[in-house]
């Protein structure tokens, strides 16, 4: 027991380190952000890209979307929010998984239409 509040000492000042390296929520948002418009891209060319070489970035961008969504599942509030600020959180949250559930729903499309071509 002695030595478990010193591990607990020691990782919470770890994670409030890495909260307060990366600026809280609005840069964490931001990033995110950042990696859907790239995802974004990527499905683009994929969409423009012929048939024969569009599992190359059809492939790039699940694991881009993958990347993204097992980051916005570990993003939680700060405690100490107050219930407007939470709600505004809750709000770039729920954005965040739309925009990025909208892209899976164009690449799955995309996949069937590759279907319906290519039996």
């Amino acid at each position: 027991m002695k030595s478990l509040k010193p591990l607990l000492l020691v990782g919470s000042l770890l994670l409030s380190s890495m909260a307060w390296a990366e600026g809280g929520s609005d840069r964490v948002f931001e990033r995110i952000q950042q990696m859907r418009d790239k995802a974004e891209a990527v499905l683009i060319q994929a969409e423009k890209a012929p048939a024969s070489e569009r599992h190359v970035h059809m492939q790039e961008h699940m694991k881009m979307l993958e990347n993204i969504m097992s980051q916005l599942h570990d993003e939680h509030p700060a405690p100490g929010m107050s219930t407007e600020e939470h709600l505004a959180w809750m709000e770039k949250h729920d954005k965040l998984v739309d925009d990025v559930l909208g892209q899976m729903i164009r690449e799955h499309k995309l996949m069937m239409a590759d279907k319906e071509c290519h039996p």
